[in-house]
């Protein structure tokens, strides 16, 4: 028995310090799979950052078409040509809700394209946006008839 006990005793200096190298790769392991959760985070962020400029745009586009819609015919250029004041409220409200839609990126309607009837015109209402800290230049881009097309 006495071999048996120096046998057991020379092992055991051998296996000092495994259970604590076994606890840092497995610490190790945790920290990397944190780091990727953070990451997945991030991009659900920024996915969900850009669907809302996105559905932002559109009821913009959506909200001036309609407001269109409602105004008479002979007022169109009055109130949504280049200076008009409907057009300007409306592009103030847009750089209120969307980043950078201001300048460059003011939203765009372009009301000089004929319609498919002589009693109405084609629209189109250009929005654009940049998220914070991004380069891409985002839009949108509705195209509308206004007035009667018969």
């Amino acid at each position: 028995m006495t071999t048996s006990n120096a046998s057991l005793q020379l092992a055991r200096p051998r296996e000092r310090g495994s259970f604590l190298l076994e606890g840092l790769i497995a610490l190790l392991i945790f920290a990397f799979g944190i780091l990727g959760l953070v990451g997945l985070l991030a991009g659900s962020i920024r996915a969900s950052n850009d669907a809302r400029y996105r559905t932002e745009a559109i009821n913009l586009a959506n909200a001036i078409v309609g407001d269109m819609w409602t105004t008479q015919p002979g007022d169109l250029d009055t109130q949504f040509g280049s200076s008009g004041g409907k057009l300007t409220a409306w592009r103030t409200h847009a750089a209120g809700l969307l980043p950078s839609a201001s300048g460059t990126n003011a939203p765009q309607v372009d009301l000089t394209q004929p319609g498919l009837s002589a009693l109405s015109r084609s629209v189109v209402v250009t929005i654009f946006w940049q998220l914070p800290g991004e380069t891409e230049r985002h839009r949108v881009v509705l195209t509308a008839q206004i007035g009667k097309n018969s």
